[in-house]
């Protein structure tokens, strides 16, 4: 699995070595650089990609692109809209992937460096990124018509992603959504999109729908369109397949042509996973939705990795949510039932949301700006204490006005 590293970078000093498993939640309170590091890791992980399947351009490979004139910084701040002011001479982005390490360490005037890891192969997967304000795509009708930022960013981005995959479901072949059950949702060229109650059959615009709808609507629809995608052919011609296995083995001398270049190809011409990093899943939503959301990710994730032999399907979170947390809890303590007892573990969480243990990782991020993984490894659960410290502050100040209350 690839690691991480972020330092002196916007609220966060230290992350220390984030090692990314198949699920990974990034908890903490407002401002404190979860929504920094999920940007980051998802950078890094674009430009891997990118790295693997990238047709070279006016003779330059896209390593040569992201190691000079400050590209690997500059796509960073615009795409993710940072402040420059976030990076200094301190600042450090360490990544390392499967087949890449990424270093980048100084201000928005340094290059990143780029080494390919020995004996990696390249592969090809989807990957999105579904920001936390995707429920405009619902709330704000046509809203692909009039949002034009000035540089491409990951709104923009999303709202480009989700014009591709809209279509995915038609009204013969409608989604049935997750956290409301009752509707499903499809796309129609004459109405667009459209949810539709199971029931009665009444069909209406998510204009008009819930906020929870609106927020989980697009979230759901894309995790299900792309994990569809794994095992599938890509997008790449074969001219484009060529030049790029021609273009790795030349810029890369540990792969060798005879023994290699047939896996490549067939390596991306296949989708091998697919990778999503989401901000605030529980948006708008009652609790014993958010756990089924994240029960649903779960599920969809461990569909996409068993569809190869080698799944590379991943999910990392940002959430203030102490109930996704706690519905992480119950997926990790079914992960080390299943393996005792199937039988009665399977009677309490579903078998398709149950993953090996040792796949899901939580970390806190203090507002010192600290990187602490909030997994109890003797337990493998997440620790009480970053849960909801509200709670305990709720039940602690309860009890001593009740004190007062009674000693009238």
């Amino acid at each position: 699995m690839s690691t991480i590293q972020i330092k002196s970078i916007g609220p966060i000093r230290d992350s220390g070595v984030i090692q990314l498993q198949t699920i990974n939640l990034f908890i903490g309170k407002q401002s404190t650089g979860k929504s920094t590091l999920l940007k980051i890791i998802s950078h890094c992980r674009w430009i891997e990609k990118l790295l693997c399947i990238g047709k070279p351009k006016n003779g330059r490979g896209v390593k040569y692109a992201y190691t000079h004139h400050y590209r690997f910084i500059q796509e960073l701040i615009k795409f993710y809209r940072f402040d420059s002011k976030f990076f200094n001479a301190n600042s450090e982005i360490r990544y390392v992937g499967d087949t890449y390490r990424i270093d980048f360490i100084g201000g928005i005037k340094t290059n990143a460096r780029i080494e390919v890891l020995e004996n990696s192969e390249p592969y090809n997967v989807k990957l999105s990124f579904i920001p936390s304000e995707r429920n405009l795509i619902s709330a704000i009708k046509d809203i692909e018509s009039w949002y034009r930022p000035k540089d491409f960013d990951v709104l923009f981005n999303f709202i480009f992603e989700w014009d591709e995959v809209r279509e995915t479901y038609t009204p013969s072949n409608a989604l049935r959504l997750v956290v409301t059950p009752k509707l499903e949702y499809y796309y129609d060229k004459s109405k667009g999109e459209q949810l539709r109650t199971i029931d009665e059959r009444k069909e209406f615009s998510p204009f008009y729908a819930s906020s929870g709808v609106q927020s989980a609507l697009p979230l759901e629809v894309m995790v299900n369109a792309l994990v569809e995608t794994v095992g599938s052919k890509a997008n790449l011609s074969k001219s484009d397949l060529m030049d790029i296995v021609s273009a790795i083995i030349e810029e890369n001398a540990t792969f060798n042509k005879d023994s290699i270049e047939s896996k490549i190809a067939k390596d991306l011409l296949i989708y091998k996973g697919a990778i999503f990093f989401i901000e605030e899943p529980e948006q708008n939503l009652f609790p014993e939705s958010q756990a089924k959301l994240l029960y649903h990710i779960a599920a969809s994730i461990k569909t996409a990795n068993c569809k190869l032999e080698s799944g590379h399907s991943m999910v990392s979170i940002a959430t203030h949510s102490p109930y996704i947390l706690s519905a992480l809890n119950v997926l990790m303590a079914a992960s080390e039932a299943y393996a005792i007892d199937p039988e009665r573990t399977t009677e309490i969480v579903p078998k398709q949301c149950i993953l090996d243990k040792g796949s899901i990782a939580a970390y806190y991020i203090s507002e010192d700006g600290f990187v602490t993984n909030a997994v109890d490894n003797d337990i493998y659960m997440v620790n009480g204490t970053y849960i909801d410290r509200e709670s305990q502050y709720v039940e602690d100040a309860l009890d001593r006005l009740n004190d007062i209350i009674c000693q009238i």
